[in-house]
């Protein structure tokens, strides 16, 4: 767990980002304070709601930039996904602790929760784009930021041809060939099949590139959700003693 040890063990049916409708997960949230710096997905993390999850979840970076609605006895709260926690098991989520208070008590320490995956979050801005440092007219690596659904494929313009960028586990998206010195027309897609084609991305290391093109429009946007708790697992009772006559 990023920045904190697991306080109690939950288990919980397996995740994956899909095309499908949300579906709701059972599970059990914790919290921490991050550390200094960006988490697995390269996204920063401070003072905002966020969430880490299982490694099955964060599934080499697929998971990164999407969002959760999370329910806890308190109430909700939507929290985007920045980070991985490799000591979290399948159904754990590891919130900030500004995340975790909305939805909980944090004397508490651990809290059952329900999740959803969400599509079309609200976004507050358009995309962008980062470029990697270290990229040239070698090689070259981008990072797509405000998209608000995973991602399924981002894509290059090579020429005639449409190049597929490879998915790295910080959040980057890699093209191993020689990109040339831009600008660059990059096409994404997301796990829904929605996409944006924005042109005039500089090969400029660092820089966040702010476009115009979003994956869909305020029309689209989820609200909020909110589901009732499970009731609690009823306890077995202990056999009872044979009686003898």
């Amino acid at each position: 767990m990023a920045g904190a040890a697991v306080l109690a063990v939950a288990v919980a049916v397996p995740v994956t980002w899909t095309a499908a409708c949300a579906d709701t997960e059972n599970g059990r949230a914790y919290f921490y304070d991050p550390v200094t710096g960006p988490g697995n997905c390269s996204l920063p993390a401070s003072g905002r709601l966020f969430v880490s999850v299982a490694a099955g979840e964060y599934a080499g970076s697929a998971a990164c930039g999407g969002y959760l609605d999370v329910t806890g006895p308190r109430g909700t709260v939507r929290v985007q996904v920045v980070d991985q926690c490799t000591k979290c098991r399948k159904g754990d989520l590891d919130l900030s602790r500004p995340a975790f208070s909305k939805i909980a008590e944090p004397e508490q320490g651990v809290a059952r929760v329900v999740y959803d995956r969400v599509r079309n979050p609200e976004v507050a801005r358009p995309l962008a784009f980062r470029v990697k440092a270290g990229s040239s007219i070698y090689w070259l690596a981008v990072q797509v930021l405000d998209h608000g659904n995973p991602l399924r494929t981002v894509r290059i313009r090579d020429g005639a041809h449409w190049r597929d960028l490879r998915r790295g586990g910080d959040n980057y998206w890699v093209f191993e060939h020689s990109p040339g010195e831009g600008p660059f027309t990059i096409k994404v897609t997301d796990v829904f099949g929605q996409h944006a084609t924005a042109s005039g991305v500089d090969l400029a290391p660092g820089r966040v590139q702010r476009t115009t093109k979003r994956l869909y429009g305020e029309s689209a946007v989820t609200p909020v959700t909110q589901h009732a708790l499970p009731a609690p697992p009823t306890p077995i009772p202990p056999p009872r003693s044979p009686m003898f006559c």
